[in-house]
């Protein structure tokens, strides 16, 4: 039985017995009763809460859960890491392929692949992210 139930029936047995037969004590079971009610109140919203409170660690803890399986396939991955690898990564990059351009909006410079756009698509500075004209090879 919850505490608005036990209220409810403690409410019904002063009412059922005619305990509050005099105005005195009518004023003293009300305010008793009202007290318990506002108890419960707080009881309820304390557990509501608890509920919510619960539900975010919930939250957390798979969140955690879930960034320890990534670390741990990421160690995983640097345990397997062979040094020939970066040799191999170093090969592929071919520095022709990429041209430096300076943005004329920040001036900050930086690297793309000419080969990737079309002749009249724009050209979107990392730094400042506004759009340009890929510029002419020289």
């Amino acid at each position: 039985m919850c505490a608005r139930e036990k209220i409810s029936y403690l409410k019904g047995l002063i009412d059922g017995q005619n305990l509050a037969d005099t105005p005195e004590s009518q004023k003293f079971y009300k305010a008793l009763v009202d007290s318990l009610d506002s108890l419960a109140e707080a009881i309820e919203d304390h557990e509501n809460l608890h509920q919510d409170l619960n539900d975010y660690l919930e939250q957390l803890d798979e969140d955690v859960s879930e960034i320890e399986d990534e670390l741990d396939l990421l160690l995983e991955d640097e345990d397997d890491y062979d040094e020939d690898d970066d040799e191999y990564d170093y090969e592929e990059f071919d520095e022709e392929e990429y041209a430096s351009v300076k943005c004329p909006y920040c001036e900050e410079g930086f690297y793309f692949e000419p080969a990737l756009y079309e002749e009249d698509e724009d050209l979107v500075c990392p730094h400042c992210g506004k759009g340009f004209k890929v510029p002419e090879p020289n």
